[in-house]
């Protein structure tokens, strides 16, 4: 009688612990609402009429990037970054698979803000297609990585 009391409370246990653990989408609306979703009903997940993309700044103790601008953009973007000595800056473009498709640098980029172009072709002269594309700014061992949105 013991081992059956024991063996039940330990299936309810169980079963409790299944249901606390489903997982939640917290959205934040523009009108600041907060909209709660279970991800077991999401079926599919459509965005549409993308105006921007916000990051925070990123930062570390020599680099700081504000990302890119505009962002999304159509035919070039603008790599915004801050040095706090003189340096060489690569920056490292990703497609979505991670794979190096363009190397953009700065050799001896001047301490403040600085920034670099990435006019939408990889590293063949092709022209790249709308997704989204990762990029790392390496500055000496420090390296930060955002994400940018090309739309045509």
């Amino acid at each position: 009688m013991k081992l059956l009391i024991t063996a039940f409370v330990i299936l309810i246990a169980y079963s409790i612990s299944l249901f606390a653990q489903t997982d939640t989408l917290v959205i934040k609306l523009k009108n600041n609402q907060i909209e709660k979703i279970a991800v077991s009903s999401i079926k599919t997940i459509k965005f549409e009429n993308v105006t921007s993309v916000n990051e925070p700044n990123q930062s570390l103790s020599g680099l700081a990037v504000s990302g890119n601008y505009p962002n999304p953009f159509r035919e070039q973007t603008n790599i915004e970054f801050e040095i706090v000595e003189p340096g060489n800056v690569a920056i490292m473009i990703y497609d979505n698979l991670g794979n190096q498709i363009q190397k953009l640098e700065c050799t001896n980029c001047q301490v403040g803000k600085n920034s670099l172009q990435w006019n939408c072709i990889d590293k063949n002269n092709n022209r790249v297609q709308s997704g989204t594309y990762y990029y790392e700014v390496r500055f000496n061992s420090e390296v930060l990585t955002k994400k940018m949105i090309l739309v045509k």
